[in-house]
């Protein structure tokens, strides 16, 4: 009696009944919904769980080397969209329970056909040249802005959008700066640098602490935000691999696309280099197979459009046309403006063939261009420009034959604001 008295001094204390959530066990089936992906375009997979539907709060789900992303799971099911960027994909998932459970991962590894080829300097597959430039400019902030062309007149959509925001893909700037400041003062290049059907950018620093270091950043052909700092999606050239004998850098590079007709797979390279001391000069890198491999730069020989050497006053462009490589010079201090068509380069020795037009003795003299673009706008056969100035304001100038002389002629669009 006593014993139980003593017991009674002391209250029992009972844990609150708490109702158990079921955790989430079963790995996550994968049903491909596309019957045939492309690369480059959105393709459907649907997602479930079987037995365990009513905890599954979520799917997390992850394709190649990209990051993880969540879509919220209904009844234990989702459908998720991909942009395959190969051959050969993987996607990878696994379900989140309502307690915070993880399953395990399911993969499902699928093919994706390559598109046809992209017309030049279309990023968006649509057929017609795009616009693009870096920023970091007074007009147009930090970053690289693709401005999606827009009828037969030259004109861009805008404002421009900034694909560029994760950089280049080479870690922190040695300024300090953000990722989107890697491409302020770069050369922007477009073409099929990796060999595949898509337009490449090319970002060639031809100044500061990472001058004649270029970065081959590949793309899906949708116009989409770049991401060359996740695995595979970035190439390097480091300083010195387009060095000349002498160790000198290009000033400028510009796609020479299939000049020397012997690679059509991977983009030739036209530079300027040179130095004060040894004078500057057109040279040619004739390329090899796989990516940013190229032969050792040769001089071409070749005078600019008015019979000098003064190489370092010119800028350049180039396009693709049917006839082959199309190049524009532009000598920003007497406004000089030549067309180059029908570029053909001997790779072995340099020598150059090719068609020239004159197209103006004072365009746009001392103009302060962010960006000089020559792209056949209308498909008419003649290359046209773009241009943007540092305020950040985009024009076209439509470039036209006249049949009877055979003269070029130009007529100046309106100009828009990027920004």
């Amino acid at each position: 009696m006593a014993a139980v008295a003593a017991a009674s001094l002391f209250p029992v204390l009972v844990a609150p009944a708490v109702p158990a959530l079921a955790a989430v066990v079963a790995t996550p089936t994968i049903v491909q919904a596309t019957e045939m992906p492309t690369v480059g375009k959105a393709a459907r997979f649907r997602l479930r769980v079987l037995g365990d539907e009513a905890a599954t709060t979520a799917f997390m789900w992850q394709l190649n080397t990209g990051p993880w992303q969540e879509s919220a799971a209904t009844a234990g099911k989702a459908t998720v969209t991909v942009v395959p960027d190969r051959f050969t994909n993987v996607l990878s998932v696994y379900a989140v329970g309502a307690d915070g459970s993880l399953s395990d991962t399911s993969t499902l590894s699928f093919n994706a056909e390559f598109p046809p080829l992209t017309a030049d300097q279309d990023l968006d597959s649509d057929g017609r040249p795009d616009l693009l430039t870096p920023g970091g400019t007074a007009g147009l902030s930090e970053g690289l802005w693709l401005a999606t062309g827009r009828g037969e007149r030259g004109k861009v959509r805008v404002p421009a959008v900034n694909i560029g925001g994760h950089g280049t893909g080479l870690g922190e700037d040695p300024s300090g700066a953000e990722p989107a400041a890697a491409f302020t003062g770069t050369q922007i290049v477009t073409g099929k640098f990796t060999g595949g059907p898509f337009e490449d950018v090319f970002v060639y620093h031809p100044n500061g602490p990472r001058a004649g270091l270029s970065v081959i950043i590949p793309t899906l052909g949708n116009g989409a935000e770049l991401r060359p700092e996740l695995s595979g999606n970035g190439y390097t050239l480091p300083a010195g691999w387009l060095s000349d004998w002498d160790g000198n850098q290009p000033t400028q590079l510009t796609n020479g696309y299939d000049a020397d007709g012997s690679n059509p797979e991977y983009p030739d390279l036209f530079a300027i280099m040179g130095s004060p001391a040894a004078e500057y000069n057109l040279s040619f890198y004739s390329s090899y197979p796989g990516i940013g491999n190229y032969a050792f730069p040769v001089v071409t020989g070749a005078s600019t459009p008015t019979g000098g050497i003064d190489w370092q006053n010119w800028r350049m462009a180039s396009a693709l046309l049917p006839t082959g490589t199309a190049i524009v010079l532009w000598n920003r201090s007497t406004g000089a403006l030549y067309l180059w068509k029908s570029v053909i380069a001997n790779p072995d020795t340099g020598a150059l063939t090719y068609q020239q037009h004159h197209l103006s003795d004072n365009w746009l003299p001392g103009a302060d261009l962010s960006t000089l673009q020559l792209a056949d706008v209308n498909a008419d056969g003649t290359p046209d420009l773009r241009t943007v100035t540092g305020d950040g304001k985009a024009t076209a100038y439509r470039i036209t034959e006249v049949p009877e002389t055979g003269t070029l002629k130009i007529t100046t669009g309106a100009a828009q604001s990027l920004a």
